[in-house]
């Protein structure tokens, strides 16, 4: 018969079950690659179905909106037209009647 044969008891230096060497990388580029892609994933969720109308409107309307959004952007005179509001306002509550014109009788004419 032939000699039995018996396995090694002795483990071997490195276990490659244990000791996993990771490859070397190059985490930057990895690094960038991976915020190129997440970029890119975001713009095409938002650029995604902009074409689309809102229930309710028209594409014509759409399009309105757009060019009033586009004229109000060169407009830098909101502020003077508040003023000139504020002055019409004071002008008007002066030129109410007084207490003394106010018809007390209902007749539709001013005591005098």
């Amino acid at each position: 018969m032939s000699a039995p044969i018996f396995p090694k008891l002795i483990p071997t230096a490195t276990d490659p079950l244990w000791f996993h060497v990771d490859k070397p990388c190059d985490d930057e580029n990895e690094l960038t690659e991976l915020e190129n892609e997440y970029k890119s994933w975001i713009e095409s969720i938002a650029k995604k179905d902009e074409h689309i109308v809102p229930i309710g409107k028209t594409a014509s309307e759409q399009c309105d909106e757009e060019d009033d959004e586009d004229e109000d952007e060169g407009e830098d005179d909101d502020d003077e037209s508040d003023t000139n509001d504020d002055e019409l306002a004071s002008d008007m509550i002066y030129d109410r009647d007084s207490p003394d014109d106010v018809d007390m009788e209902g007749n539709g004419m001013a005591l005098t």
